[in-house]
């Protein structure tokens, strides 16, 4: 079962309801205040519900976290963010915002991960 670890919160402006339980584990842009696109714009994991545009939120930008996979993920694998602002396995020329914990997840599923937002990087192909 998922669960959520000491993390360091951010408060952002939503520019997009986020309120469905969709919405739990996702990453976040704050350039936009909407779901991120990848992990190079990813700056954290959505912790609040805003329910409409202008509506102020919380992410977690670094820290043991809750996230939404995007497809399987094994333990300890690298993670980076699908279009759907979902976490996937990273492969060679990917962002990398964390890694996956001590339980494999499954496509959809929550699963508990840790992450540093602030410090992305691009992967090469000596990454696992």
């Amino acid at each position: 079962m998922a669960f959520q670890g000491p993390f360091i919160p951010f408060n952002f402006k939503a520019t997009e309801a986020l309120n469905t339980p969709g919405h739990e584990g996702v990453a976040i842009a704050l350039a936009d205040g909407k779901v991120a696109n990848n992990g190079q714009e990813a700056r954290g994991i959505l912790m609040s519900k805003p329910a409409a545009s202008g509506d102020q939120g919380a992410i977690g930008i670094a820290g043991v976290m809750k996230f939404r996979a995007g497809g399987a993920v094994a333990v300890g694998l690298t993670m980076t963010v699908a279009t759907s602002g979902y976490f996937t396995v990273s492969a060679s020329g990917d962002w990398i915002v964390g890694n996956n914990g001590e339980t494999a997840v499954t496509s959809g599923s929550l699963g508990t991960g840790i992450f540093h937002f602030a410090s992305n990087y691009q992967s090469s192909s000596i990454d696992g």
